[in-house]
């Protein structure tokens, strides 16, 4: 059987593909392995870029965490160290003014009076001081000489007034108002005055001179105001002694 030039031409097209076919999926060199060698340096290349990429940034996060806490650690330190010196500076001046207090009104009150405050401040008004104590409360200092000749007045001629020591220059004493007393000791000579307010309802002003050593414990206690401008002196028993 004869066959044409066009049939026989198309028939070896075929066979010619074929063989081409074969060798591309069979050929280790062939384009697959390519591809895949391919594939897989890129994804190397893509691997390596990324941790050489990171490792900058991961080195530049540690040191800014590291100098951030550095700085904190330091403003801490710093912040505690300014406390303190002010604690320092506020302990000092405290002391400062117990030292002045006791020694410029150290004719008002023993040694052992001022050893029981534990502050002093200025009011603001000159020679004016306010100071406290465990134990004994508050009280007020005053270095004035219209103050003490004012407030001498008051003890040795209201009727509301009582005095346990008078040697002229030093008068030591009480007076009430309502349910309130305020003992008071005056330097007339010096122009200085110690009080404090205390409540007459909490315990007798004169026993709480005597504890706080501001006098000497009598017997008797001067009231002004009597008959003729003369003092009147009532005497009161020492602790212990049975009245009547």
């Amino acid at each position: 059987m004869a066959h044409s030039p066009r049939t026989i031409a198309a028939a070896a097209a075929v066979a010619l593909t074929l063989p081409l076919a074969a060798c591309g999926q069979n050929d280790p060199d062939g384009t697959p392995a390519t591809s895949a060698e391919t594939t897989t340096a890129t994804s190397t290349a893509e691997e390596s870029t990324t941790t050489t990429s990171s490792s900058p940034t991961s080195t530049t996060t540690r040191t800014t965490a590291s100098t951030t806490t550095g700085a904190t650690s330091t403003s801490a330190a710093g912040a505690a160290a300014a406390t303190g010196a002010s604690t320092s500076n506020s302990s000092n001046k405290e002391e400062q003014a117990l030292r002045e207090v006791a020694e410029q009104f150290s004719t008002l009150a023993p040694a052992e009076f001022f050893d029981k405050l534990d502050a002093c401040t200025s009011t603001g008004i000159a020679g004016s001081y306010d100071c406290s104590g465990e134990g004994i409360g508050q009280f007020q200092f005053f270095a004035s000489d219209s103050k003490a000749a004012s407030t001498a007045q008051l003890l040795t001629e209201l009727r509301s007034s009582r005095v346990v020591e008078d040697s002229g220059a030093r008068i030591v004493g009480w007076s009430t108002l309502g349910t309130s007393a305020i003992i008071t000791v005056v330097d007339v000579d010096k122009g200085q005055v110690l009080q404090q307010l205390t409540s007459s309802d909490q315990g007798d002003p004169r026993e709480r001179i005597y504890e706080l050593g501001l006098a000497e414990q009598v017997d008797t206690v001067s009231t002004p105001g009597g008959a003729g401008s003369k003092q009147s002196t009532t005497r009161t028993a020492p602790a212990g002694e049975p009245t009547g």
